[in-house]
């Protein structure tokens, strides 16, 4: 959506309270239509879904539950591991933190192992 169906949008959600049509977020959590709009008007506008992004992350509840559905989407997650296997900073700072675990280390150290077999193996 542009910016100026976004602003269109606020204008008619503001005249509504100025009209005294109720409390707009009640309005909105009540009605799952209200709720999908608001959702798409955000979706769309690629400033806006980072500020909510920003929004959610900064709170323990909202950052867990964001992550938890990022991890149950497949798409998504095939995305974060390619970008993260592309940015060896990233890469070094993952195999960094999963070896501080001894168990999640000598995991680590069999893959590494297996895939040094692998390339001597190769003719």
């Amino acid at each position: 959506m542009n910016r100026s169906h976004v602003a269109r949008v606020v204008i008619a959600c503001s005249l509504l309270v100025l009209l005294g049509c109720g409390d707009m977020i009640q309005t909105i959590m009540r009605s799952p239509e209200s709720q999908a709009k608001v959702m798409d008007l955000i979706g769309g506008d690629a400033e806006m879904a980072g500020r909510m992004t920003d929004k959610l992350l900064s709170a323990e509840g909202s950052r867990r539950a964001l992550i938890d559905h990022l991890m149950g989407n497949g798409e998504a997650m095939q995305t974060l591991m390619a970008r993260v296997a592309r940015d060896p900073t990233a890469l070094d700072a993952v195999i960094g933190l999963a070896v501080q675990d001894s168990t999640m280390r000598e995991h680590v150290m069999t893959l590494f192992k297996g895939m040094q077999m692998a390339r001597q193996a190769r003719p």
